[in-house]
């Protein structure tokens, strides 16, 4: 129950369960909440309890251009985990070592880069795929940000303590033996959150899914088409018409959705 009585307005507690939720609308920021808890099986009354909760919008823009992991041997709740079992005490989790590196590698500022999204791929062998973003102004494109982690493999595999088996999730590996033509990495971004609890620390993040389509992207017109999808490769920026869009390409490429290479050759 919460501390001296005395609510907070922008969050919820189930003292049933102890879940917090947050309202909607909440402002980004750090927010402090007192309670007191009780424990029936072992005899625990009024014992303090601290929360700190930090909120920080992820737009839409930094989903779609983000870069991605995927790693081995490590479950979500490791990677985010701040309390050390063999030393009982609190360390810096993986994710915040892996946060830190990414903006020293990019020369930007700690706060410019969020890890937004841990979830576990696989339980037994555990698999976990990360995602992360980063901006100076606009975002940085998945090509660059998954270009500097393929770059420095090695540094962060040894300076974060993981074991990195894909840079740029791609289920079209797996998809193209089922697949007869082209296959697609579509981004499935859920209204729904991911939730990972490590005990001490807890991440609610962008529930976002790597499926892999048996379809030609640029040519696949069974879904609805806006620039809220983001229809266009390889930067391309995309225009909604009364009727239609269109994508307009960086030097280097062309087609309806920017996804030709575009080469020219100039002589005498």
């Amino acid at each position: 129950y919460w501390d001296n009585n005395e609510p907070h307005a922008r969050f919820k507690l189930n003292e049933d369960t102890g879940m917090i939720s947050m309202k909607h609308g909440t402002r980004n920021g750090k927010y402090h909440l007192k309670f007191k808890v009780f424990d029936r099986k072992h005899t625990q009354n009024n014992m303090q309890a601290n929360v700190t909760v930090t909120v920080k919008e992820i737009p839409h823009e930094a989903v779609v251009n983000s870069g991605s992991v995927r790693i081995a041997g490590l479950t979500d709740e490791d990677f985010i985990r701040i309390w050390d079992y063999k030393t009982q005490s609190l360390s810096t989790s993986k994710a915040d070592k892996f946060k830190e590196k990414l903006a020293e590698l990019l020369n930007t500022e700690l706060d410019n880069v969020d890890v937004f999204s841990v979830q576990l791929h696989h339980k037994n062998p555990p698999i976990t795929d990360v995602r992360f973003s980063a901006h100076g102004s606009p975002y940085y494109k998945p090509v660059r940000l998954n270009g500097i982690v393929l770059m420095h493999r090695e540094d962060i595999e040894k300076d974060v303590g993981i074991n990195i088996t894909m840079v740029g999730i791609d289920e079209c590996l797996y998809e193209n033996q089922n697949c007869e033509g082209s296959c697609t990495n579509v981004l499935e971004i859920s209204a729904l959150p991911y939730m990972v609890n490590a005990n001490k620390t807890s991440l609610v993040g962008v529930r976002v899914d790597t499926i892999g389509e048996c379809t030609c992207g640029a040519r696949n017109f069974t879904k609805e088409e806006n620039c809220y999808n983001s229809p266009c490769y390889n930067g391309g920026r995309c225009i909604e018409k009364r009727y239609s869009l269109s994508c307009s390409c960086p030097a280097g490429y062309n087609g309806p959705r920017c996804q030709q290479t575009a080469r020219s050759f100039r002589g005498k």
